[in-house]
Order: C-alpha cells, then structure tokens, then sequence
C-alpha cells in the first residue's frame, strides 16, 4: 500500500507539539522505513505548524496499546512523557479505559487518566517505575565533565531515555544550546545522545526547567526531563519526597510525585494533552509526498483553556525564566 488515508492529531503536552497518529483504531500501519520517511516528510511539509516529534498509536498483543515516537529529525525516541500523556488521552477517546499500560521502547509504561489539573485542562499522568543514575555505564552525579564544562556539575540520569541535567544560579540559553548541541553531535562520551537539562529551584517544592531536547533542538518542555530532575532533586534532598513536586518550563507547567525504594526512584508525572486540530490526510509512501491535507475540527475550547492555564501560573506562580 502506498497511499495512506490517515486521521491526524495535532496535540501537545505542555507546548511540546505533536502530530499523533491513530493506528489502533484504523487498523493500519506502515513499514518499518516509512515511520522515519513519513516524520521527516510531515515535519518539512507541513512547516506551518510546529512539530516536535510523531506519536504512533498501534494495536499489540503485549499490552493495551503501543506507542512509537519519532522526533522532528526522524530518529526513534525511546519515550516521552509529554507525548505519553497525548497517547493516554486517545486511548482514553477510544476506549474508555481510565487506566492504561503502553508499551515503548523503554518497556510497559503505567498510564491514568486524573482530574483536572486546572479547570478545563484534561490531564493525564505517565508513571517513571525505576530511574537510574547512569545511563550506559557511565555514572556521573553532580561533576564536571571536563569534555562539556569545566564549572557546570552534570548528573547522567536514565529514566526510559538518557537525560544529562545540571543545576544553575541563572538561565543561559546559548549555553544549553551549544551543550546540547556538543552531546548530541558524535560526542564520543555518548555517542548515542542525550537530552540536556538546566534546572534551577524556584520555590518550595517547585523547581524550572529548560531542556534542549535529543532529535529536537531547544524545547519548550521534554516531559521526561521534568520527571528526571524531580528525581535528581529528590536524591539532592531540594524537594520533599512524597509531596507533589510542581515543575515548570516554558511551556507550562506539571506536577510530579517522585518516591524511592531502597536506592531505587519512581516519579509519576502528572499533566495536560490538550488537543489543537485533527486532520484528514493522504500519504504517499512511494514518491514520500502529502498529496491531500485538509483540517476536519478546530479544538477552540482545548486551546482557550490552556491559555487560561498557562496565563494563571505565569501570572500567579512568576517561575518563568526570562
């Protein structure tokens, strides 16, 4: 088959953009090659929207659905958090089940559906069951990498995907650019990538966040580097164990509930997937072109209530970095 009538979500999860697509209900799929080509193909063609990375919703004997995602550069991301909660919302639609496992590259991935968040804002949560101080071997907490920085103090945190997170007196965004960018470019020290985070504690149990994001770039928010630096922060003893962590970034803002279990952490992050659009489209798969593209609903009310949101915490928490 080579063109493909697909139904598209435009969604996000605390401004981090998605295209979702629903094979569950419609029963399709595509080629093993084709989910790279039609990420890649999807993010230049359609330019007018931001796109962060596709989310697929697949049929699997294994657990109540699978996720794959892909980020806007077309490479497989073993998880997200923000995009999980996206795939938890439409699971919900299509079959009514409040509770969920997924299954990711990174394993079975426990999901709910919760109450609100904020008024109008529906909100989902996405459960981190064992988060590890390393990420391939490699074991940095709280040091210096001389290879990125020669003050900056990292600590390698595996949590589904690889995170590299630091602490700063002051936002530079350039500087977690040029980090990021460093890591993420046949950095031999991980050779695979990694998500780079800054993170600086804002208030009592509230920290912010800002993350430039593997097979991405700068985002407004990655949700499995919110969850990694409540459990960074929980292990650095900055936030209490057991009570909701709120965690904001540009894009807005989550809560997460982090515990431990001998040396072991669990962060259950908990936040919205507000829907923008849905769309009619048609694929081709062979000459990689979208032949047919056509928007079917508008979610103004979706849209409307995550300003309301987002303008609440700006205005009444003031965490947001400049």
């Amino acid at each position: 088959m080579q063109r493909h009538k697909l139904e598209l979500t435009y969604c996000h999860g605390s401004e981090n953009y998605f295209i979702l697509v629903d094979f569950y209900t419609s029963k399709q799929s595509f080629k093993d090659v084709d989910f790279h080509n039609f990420t890649v193909d999807i993010v230049s063609q359609l330019s007018h929207l931001k796109i962060d990375g596709v989310l697929f919703l697949l049929e699997t004997e294994h657990a109540d659905a699978q996720m794959r995602i892909f980020n806007r550069d077309g490479s497989e991301a073993e998880m997200c958090g923000n995009g999980f909660r996206c795939i938890g919302k439409k699971f919900y639609q299509i079959t009514g089940k409040t509770s969920y496992r997924i299954k990711t590259l990174s394993g079975l991935i426990h999901g709910q559906k919760l109450a609100e968040i904020f008024p109008g804002i529906d909100t989902y949560s996405v459960l981190f069951s064992r988060v590890k101080f390393d990420y391939e071997g490699k074991t940095f907490f709280n040091s210096i990498i001389p290879e990125l920085s020669n003050n900056i103090k990292f600590t390698t945190i595996d949590i589904g995907n690889p995170h590299l997170i630091a602490q700063v007196t002051e936002f530079d965004t350039p500087k977690l650019v040029e980090m990021g960018q460093k890591v993420n470019r046949k950095c031999k020290l991980f050779p695979n990538g990694n998500n780079v985070s800054f993170y600086k504690i804002t208030g009592d149990n509230e920290i912010f966040v800002m993350t430039y994001e593997r097979g991405v770039g700068l985002t407004a928010s990655c949700g499995t580097a919110m969850a990694a630096t409540s459990a960074l922060t929980t292990g650095n003893k900055q936030v209490i164990t057991g009570k909701n962590i709120s965690v904001y970034s540009p894009g807005g803002m989550v809560q997460c509930l982090t515990g431990k279990n001998n040396r072991n952490f669990s962060v259950k992050l908990s936040g919205n997937a507000t829907f923008l659009d849905k769309y009619n489209l048609i694929y081709d798969s062979h000459i990689r072109k979208i032949v047919d593209f056509q928007q079917i609903v508008k979610f103004n009310k979706e849209i409307d209530n995550y300003q309301a949101f987002k303008s609440h915490i700006t205005i009444n928490k003031k965490k947001y970095a400049e």
